[in-house]
Protein backbone atom coordinates (compact mmCIF):
# COMPACT_ATOMS: atom_id res chain seq x y z
CA UNK A 1 0.00 0.00 0.00
CA UNK A 2 1.33 3.64 -0.82
CA UNK A 3 1.91 5.99 1.48
CA UNK A 4 -0.70 8.28 2.60
CA UNK A 5 -0.85 12.18 2.15
CA UNK A 6 -2.34 14.03 4.16
CA UNK A 7 -3.92 17.16 3.27
CA UNK A 8 -2.91 20.15 5.02
CA UNK A 9 -5.55 20.55 8.04
CA UNK A 10 -5.93 24.29 7.24
CA UNK A 11 -7.38 23.63 3.53
CA UNK A 12 -10.16 20.96 5.32
CA UNK A 13 -11.61 23.34 7.38
CA UNK A 14 -12.03 26.10 5.36
CA UNK A 15 -14.10 23.78 3.37
CA UNK A 16 -15.33 22.71 6.63
CA UNK A 17 -16.18 25.75 7.40
CA UNK A 18 -17.89 27.38 4.24
CA UNK A 19 -20.20 24.39 4.72
CA UNK A 20 -21.56 25.26 7.48
CA UNK A 21 -21.61 28.87 6.76
CA UNK A 22 -23.62 27.64 3.46
CA UNK A 23 -26.08 26.00 5.88
CA UNK A 24 -26.67 28.86 8.34
CA UNK A 25 -27.63 30.82 5.33
CA UNK A 26 -30.19 28.17 4.23
CA UNK A 27 -31.37 27.49 7.83
CA UNK A 28 -32.32 31.32 8.39
CA UNK A 29 -34.27 31.70 5.76
CA UNK A 30 -32.40 34.90 4.30
CA UNK A 31 -33.60 36.38 0.76
CA UNK A 32 -32.58 34.57 -2.25
CA UNK A 33 -30.57 37.45 -3.41
CA UNK A 34 -28.54 37.95 0.38
CA UNK A 35 -28.11 34.30 0.32
CA UNK A 36 -26.78 34.20 -3.62
CA UNK A 37 -24.56 37.04 -2.46
CA UNK A 38 -23.23 35.33 0.68
CA UNK A 39 -22.90 32.02 -1.10
CA UNK A 40 -20.69 33.85 -4.24
CA UNK A 41 -18.91 35.59 -1.50
CA UNK A 42 -17.61 32.13 0.47
CA UNK A 43 -17.23 30.57 -3.22
CA UNK A 44 -14.82 33.16 -4.07
CA UNK A 45 -12.58 33.00 -0.70
CA UNK A 46 -12.42 28.88 -0.77
CA UNK A 47 -12.42 28.26 -4.59
CA UNK A 48 -8.50 27.72 -5.35
CA UNK A 49 -8.49 27.49 -9.05
CA UNK A 50 -5.23 26.28 -9.05
CA UNK A 51 -5.56 23.68 -7.44
CA UNK A 52 -7.50 21.65 -10.05
CA UNK A 53 -8.09 22.46 -13.72
CA UNK A 54 -11.67 24.05 -14.82
CA UNK A 55 -13.26 23.24 -17.67
CA UNK A 56 -15.95 25.44 -19.71
CA UNK A 57 -18.12 23.17 -22.11
CA UNK A 58 -19.42 25.15 -24.73
CA UNK A 59 -22.07 23.92 -27.60
CA UNK A 60 -20.15 23.69 -30.65
CA UNK A 61 -23.43 25.25 -32.91
CA UNK A 62 -24.31 28.23 -30.36
CA UNK A 63 -20.56 29.05 -29.85
CA UNK A 64 -20.90 29.52 -33.55
CA UNK A 65 -23.76 31.62 -33.64
CA UNK A 66 -22.72 34.00 -31.00
CA UNK A 67 -19.31 34.40 -33.05
CA UNK A 68 -20.69 35.13 -36.07
CA UNK A 69 -23.32 37.53 -34.25
CA UNK A 70 -20.08 39.48 -32.80
CA UNK A 71 -19.17 40.00 -36.04
CA UNK A 72 -21.50 41.55 -37.04
CA UNK A 73 -21.20 44.11 -34.57
CA UNK A 74 -19.91 47.39 -34.26
CA UNK A 75 -17.34 46.57 -32.52
CA UNK A 76 -16.46 42.55 -33.05
CA UNK A 77 -12.67 42.55 -31.76
CA UNK A 78 -13.18 44.42 -28.28
CA UNK A 79 -16.68 42.07 -27.97
CA UNK A 80 -14.85 38.93 -28.43
CA UNK A 81 -12.39 39.82 -26.44
CA UNK A 82 -14.89 40.77 -23.44
CA UNK A 83 -17.02 37.41 -24.40
CA UNK A 84 -13.71 35.18 -23.85
CA UNK A 85 -12.59 37.01 -20.59
CA UNK A 86 -15.97 36.48 -19.41
CA UNK A 87 -15.48 32.53 -20.25
CA UNK A 88 -12.92 32.16 -17.86
CA UNK A 89 -14.28 33.76 -15.33
CA UNK A 90 -17.58 31.19 -14.95
CA UNK A 91 -18.48 30.04 -11.35
CA UNK A 92 -19.07 26.40 -11.52
CA UNK A 93 -22.80 25.04 -11.83
CA UNK A 94 -24.25 28.73 -12.01
CA UNK A 95 -22.19 30.51 -15.04
CA UNK A 96 -22.30 33.71 -13.51
CA UNK A 97 -19.79 35.73 -14.00
CA UNK A 98 -17.17 36.55 -10.99
CA UNK A 99 -15.54 39.45 -12.16
CA UNK A 100 -16.02 42.66 -12.01
CA UNK A 101 -16.38 45.42 -15.19
CA UNK A 102 -12.96 46.14 -14.23
CA UNK A 103 -11.46 42.90 -13.73
CA UNK A 104 -12.88 41.91 -17.17
CA UNK A 105 -11.36 45.19 -18.54
CA UNK A 106 -7.76 44.06 -17.99
CA UNK A 107 -8.32 40.74 -19.26
CA UNK A 108 -9.83 42.06 -22.45
CA UNK A 109 -7.32 44.98 -22.15
CA UNK A 110 -9.78 47.52 -22.66
CA UNK A 111 -11.40 50.24 -20.43
CA UNK A 112 -14.80 49.45 -18.32
CA UNK A 113 -16.65 51.59 -20.02
CA UNK A 114 -16.17 49.16 -23.16
CA UNK A 115 -17.00 46.17 -20.92
CA UNK A 116 -20.21 47.79 -20.66
CA UNK A 117 -20.93 48.48 -24.30
CA UNK A 118 -19.80 44.30 -25.14
CA UNK A 119 -21.89 43.10 -22.12
CA UNK A 120 -24.91 45.26 -23.74
CA UNK A 121 -24.39 43.73 -26.78
CA UNK A 122 -23.75 39.65 -25.96
CA UNK A 123 -26.89 40.50 -23.64
CA UNK A 124 -28.71 41.50 -26.70
CA UNK A 125 -27.94 38.36 -28.63
CA UNK A 126 -28.90 36.17 -25.57
CA UNK A 127 -24.91 34.81 -24.91
CA UNK A 128 -25.02 36.56 -21.63
CA UNK A 129 -27.82 37.00 -19.40
CA UNK A 130 -28.35 39.78 -17.18
CA UNK A 131 -30.14 39.94 -13.91
CA UNK A 132 -30.68 41.89 -11.16
CA UNK A 133 -29.85 41.72 -7.71
CA UNK A 134 -31.07 44.20 -5.16
CA UNK A 135 -29.28 47.30 -7.18
CA UNK A 136 -26.49 45.18 -8.36
CA UNK A 137 -26.64 43.81 -11.85
CA UNK A 138 -25.30 39.94 -12.22
CA UNK A 139 -24.17 38.49 -15.78
CA UNK A 140 -24.38 35.07 -16.63
CA UNK A 141 -23.46 32.61 -19.62
CA UNK A 142 -26.69 31.62 -21.18
CA UNK A 143 -26.29 27.87 -19.89
CA UNK A 144 -27.31 26.88 -23.74
CA UNK A 145 -24.12 28.27 -24.83
CA UNK A 146 -21.75 27.77 -22.70
CA UNK A 147 -21.27 26.32 -18.83
CA UNK A 148 -19.01 25.20 -16.42
CA UNK A 149 -19.97 22.29 -14.20
CA UNK A 150 -22.03 19.20 -14.12
CA UNK A 151 -24.81 18.83 -17.27
CA UNK A 152 -27.34 18.04 -14.60
CA UNK A 153 -27.24 21.07 -13.41
CA UNK A 154 -26.82 22.58 -16.56
CA UNK A 155 -29.63 21.71 -18.13
CA UNK A 156 -31.90 22.84 -14.89
CA UNK A 157 -30.57 26.30 -15.31
CA UNK A 158 -31.02 26.04 -19.16
CA UNK A 159 -34.86 25.22 -18.49
CA UNK A 160 -34.45 29.16 -16.98
CA UNK A 161 -32.90 30.62 -19.89
CA UNK A 162 -33.64 31.89 -23.02
CA UNK A 163 -34.22 29.79 -25.84
CA UNK A 164 -31.26 28.71 -28.63
CA UNK A 165 -29.76 31.59 -30.73
CA UNK A 166 -30.13 31.64 -33.73
CA UNK A 167 -28.81 33.75 -36.54
CA UNK A 168 -31.49 36.24 -37.78
CA UNK A 169 -31.04 38.07 -41.29
CA UNK A 170 -31.61 41.45 -41.76
CA UNK A 171 -34.51 40.20 -43.95
CA UNK A 172 -36.02 37.85 -40.92
CA UNK A 173 -35.60 41.37 -38.30
CA UNK A 174 -37.52 43.81 -40.96
CA UNK A 175 -40.14 41.01 -41.27
CA UNK A 176 -40.70 40.82 -37.61
CA UNK A 177 -43.46 42.83 -35.78
CA UNK A 178 -42.33 45.56 -33.63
Amino acid sequence: MGDVVPLPRQKRLRKEQADTVRQLIFDLGLDETVQAEIDNAIYRHTADPGERWLFVKISPEQFGYVVQAIYSMGMPDLTLRVWNAALVRLRMDTGEILATREQLASDAHTLPRHVSTAMTDLTKIGAILKTRRGQRVVYSVNPNVGWNGGEGTRQIAAQAAPPLLRLVSNREEQDQPS
